[in-house]
Order: structure tokens, then sequence, then C-alpha cells
């Protein structure tokens, strides 16, 4: 404003001059749209926003906010895991629906079992809840999901006080930390006087006593437990335990047993099935060393049988020891399957010394090692 006061004065005296001093009226003209422009737009230029330091630390200030409440697939692949073992699920069904950044007042996260000893110490961690588009579970991990635990009713029928005899034992045999331990399946069963523990050449007393077989899952590998009803006798079946890695111990569920059952006359039995064809391939030793291999399919007749080979009798006399050694009875009623199970991968059924159980090999290793002796053995015919 103080430049266009001062323009004013010249305009007049140029306008007083003679048409000679024309010239010198156009530049005072020009002079006074250039202060005027400058004096429109340089308020305009003063207001754009110029970076700086404390802006840039709110933004990166925000993007840590922001990866931080960022659920890492690391928990998502944990629960979904323990969902698969669980309940056996499939876990390409499940998906999450929502998550929240959590602190825990214990290293229980909350959810103390009856009994359980918690320390007492601040958790981050997840809150998690998925979903298989039927049912919903809600989990809670530590930030790494090193612990985690359902929020639901864990489906173990065992008293808390039977729960926590076992645990002290299992963390006695085999030095790993109690709280580390959780019940994964637990079923009602009646024992003789060796807790349902089959050892060649030993005689059990035959007498009823009543409590479960358990599964126990560690950090690393699971075992099974055969445990009276009041605890005051746990047996370890060692046969059973020991899966590891991807592999997960389950008890085979009720009305999935093989709907024919071997004679007297056969030593072993395997039947392989799933894939796409949704065909059986069952291969049979019997007595007399014969080994032969029959196909079934839902929409073919039966083949007929197809020897394959014929033992001699110290091949068989070998196998027969390999199922005694590996004490193959107390495999029953079991399976041991991985995720693949639910992807149509190929189940092995295996009927032998009057017990059956399920395997799939696509991770032996995983296996306890009395069922990797035995395939080997097998495989070996």
């Amino acid at each position: 404003m103080t430049l266009l006061l001062l323009v004013l004065p010249m305009m007049r005296f140029t306008s007083n001059s003679s048409a000679a001093k024309q010239p010198q009226k156009l530049l005072s003209l020009a002079l006074l749209g250039a202060v005027m422009f400058g004096a429109v737009s340089a308020p305009a230029a003063v207001a754009l926003p110029h970076p700086s330091q404390p802006l840039i630390a709110q933004l990166k200030q925000a993007q840590a906010a922001k990866a931080k409440t960022r659920l890492p697939q690391m928990v998502v692949r944990r629960v979904k895991q323990d969902l698969v073992q669980r309940f056996e699920l499939r876990s390409r069904d499940l998906k999450v629906v929502s998550f929240s950044r959590e602190t825990w007042g214990d290293s229980c996260l909350g959810l103390a079992q009856p009994n359980e000893r918690c320390a007492m110490a601040t958790v981050e961690g997840w809150r998690v809840e998925m979903t298989n588009g039927k049912e919903n579970w809600v989990y809670r991990t530590d930030l790494k999901a090193q612990v985690i635990r359902i929020e639901t009713q864990d489906p173990s029928a065992l008293p808390p006080q039977v729960v926590d005899r076992l645990f002290e034992t299992i963390a006695k045999q085999t030095r790993v930390p109690a709280s580390s331990l959780r019940v994964l399946e637990s079923k009602a069963a009646t024992f003789d006087g060796c807790m349902g523990i089959y050892e060649p050449g030993r005689a059990c007393t035959r007498i009823a006593i009543s409590g479960w077989k358990v599964i126990v899952a560690g950090d690393r590998q699971q075992w099974v437990y055969h445990v009276s009803e009041d605890a005051s006798r746990i047996a370890q079946n060692a046969t059973a335990s020991g899966s590891r890695g991807e592999v997960f111990t389950s008890f085979i569920p009720e009305g999935n047993e093989p709907p024919t059952p071997i004679g007297d006359n056969v030593v072993f039995r395997l039947s392989v099935s799933g894939g796409l064809t949704g065909s059986v391939t069952d291969t049979y030793l019997t007595a007399d060393g014969t080994l032969y291999s029959q196909t079934r399919g839902p929409n073919s007749p039966t083949s007929g049988p197809k020897v394959m080979k014929r033992l001699s009798q110290e091949q068989l006399s070998q196998f027969q020891q390999v199922l005694e050694q590996q004490r193959v009875p107390n495999m029953n009623g079991l399976r041991f399957f991985t995720s693949a199970a639910f992807a149509d991968y190929p189940t092995s059924t295996v009927q032998a010394m009057g017990s059956t159980f399920e395997y799939i090999d696509i991770d032996k290793e995983g296996l306890p090692q009395a069922l990797q002796a035995l395939i080997q053995a097998w495989e070996k015919l």
C-alpha cells in the first residue's frame, strides 16, 4: 500500500506534462502494475507449506504406529496351526476376522487354568479372532506367538488336578517346563494292570483301571500318556510319542475305523486312500508269506487280487519281529497327520496285531521313531 501511495503523485505529475513525455507515463503505469501484482500474489506464496524437521518426524511416527498395529503373518500361521491340530480344520478355510494389539497382565495371557502358576509380568501381544465361515475362535498370543492360548473352553474333559499332576510328571521325565505344555485331546479309556502299554512277552493282570488316554503338546513335540482316574498311575506311551514339526497326533474319530477287519490269516494290511480318483489300494501280507494287492473305488468294481511277491519264512519272521519290537499295538486308535491330510493327500491306514492306526508320509521325519522304523521295514519287503 505504501508503494502505491508513492506512485500516485508521479502519475499526476506526468499527466500535466507535454505529449513529449508520454513514454515516462507508460513507465509509471507499468511500475504501478508490477507493484499491485506483487502486493496481491506475495501473500499466496507465503501460505505454501514448507517441509520441516518436526513434520517429517510426525510422518515417521505415524508410519511406525501403523506398522505396530499390523498383525504379523507369523502370528496368523501359529493360530491357524493350532486350529488345524485342535479341531481338524483346513488351513486354507481359516481367515482373520479381527485383531487388536493388547497388553496382558501375566505370562498366561490372562487365561490361567485352575491351579496353574503364572508369572506376574506385562506381556505385549495380540487378540485374534479367526473363522472358517461357520464358527469363530478367539486367541491370545504374545508378540511373536511363542505363547498362544484360545479363549474358548478347552475340549479336554480332564479334571484340573489330573492335568497338574500329569504336567508335573512330563516336566520331570522330559525336562520340559510345565508352563509350555497343553492338552490337545483326551479320551476316556479302561486299562489293564500294565496301563494299556504293550511290551513283548510281558503278562498284564486283567483288572479294569478307569482313566484317560491323553495327547499333550510341548513347544517342539507331542506325547501320549495313559492316566488313571485319580492320576495315581501315569504311564507314557513311548511308542506313540515323539511327533514333531508339522506332524500332529490325534485320535481316530468315531466311525472312521476301516469297514472290514482283517482275518487271522492276515499279518499286516496297508490301505492307501485319497487323491483325486477316490480309490483305495489294499496291500496284504498273509501268514503264508504272500504279498498281494487289490484296488477298489467308488466308480469302479473291485479288482482281483494281484500277487506281488512271496516271502520266505525267514523274511516273514523278521517282519513279524519288527511288529513286536516296535510295539505296534500301542499305536491303536491314533493317527499321525499334517495339514496336508485335509488337501486330499493319500492317507495310509495300518491294521496289524489287533490294532488300527493312520498316518501320512509327507513328513516321515516328524513321525514317531517306532512308526518310522515300521514304514522302513515294510518298504523293504
